[in-house]
């Protein structure tokens, strides 16, 4: 693909991305949901354009999505976690012993749980009483998350599979 092309690609996948995440905004119980489908658009343009674009369309519709959007949850979401994901998961397909990369994915959501709830309390003012996190909030985050990388996985194969050859053609 030449580099005109994936400069036009960016552009849509970074635009569209930030439409999910204004939606997100808009629509405040759809922050989370917001966020993984900004990190489908990701996910798709790492896929098609390659790592480097897939970090500009990250980093493009991440700093969009903070200086323009009403509500900045699904942002802060996506900018910590969601947005980057897709293209740490790659990286850790990579690895070899399936273990370490499984463990590397944890560590990482982990890192970024803990950071999205020390800023809810630290910077946004929500009280930890409300937030109620514990040994049990952890667990749920870590099953849903383990849910959402399956998924992840599942929505690339089938792109690749089933999507891309109706959008491209057999290639």
């Amino acid at each position: 693909m030449s580099r005109t092309k994936k400069i036009a690609f960016s552009g849509i996948f970074s635009a569209l991305c930030f439409v999910f995440l204004y939606i997100g905004s808009v629509f405040q119980t759809l922050d989370l949901s917001a966020s993984a489908i900004g990190s489908i658009v990701v996910l798709i343009s790492m896929i098609e354009l390659g790592k480097r674009w897939a970090l500009g369309v990250y980093a493009v519709s991440g700093i969009l999505a903070v200086l323009l959007l009403p509500n900045k949850s699904p942002a802060v979401i996506y900018l910590l976690f969601a947005g980057f994901y897709p293209v740490f998961k790659t990286a850790m397909n990579s690895i070899s012993k399936k273990w370490l990369s499984y463990t590397a994915r944890l560590a990482f959501f982990n890192a970024a749980f803990t950071l999205l709830v020390f800023m809810s309390v630290r910077l946004f003012g929500i009280e930890e009483d409300y937030i109620g996190f514990g040994i049990l909030a952890y667990a749920v985050a870590n099953i849903t998350f383990i849910v959402y990388d399956f998924a992840l996985e599942m929505i690339a194969i089938n792109y690749i599979s089933r999507i891309r050859p109706m959008l491209f053609g057999k290639q």
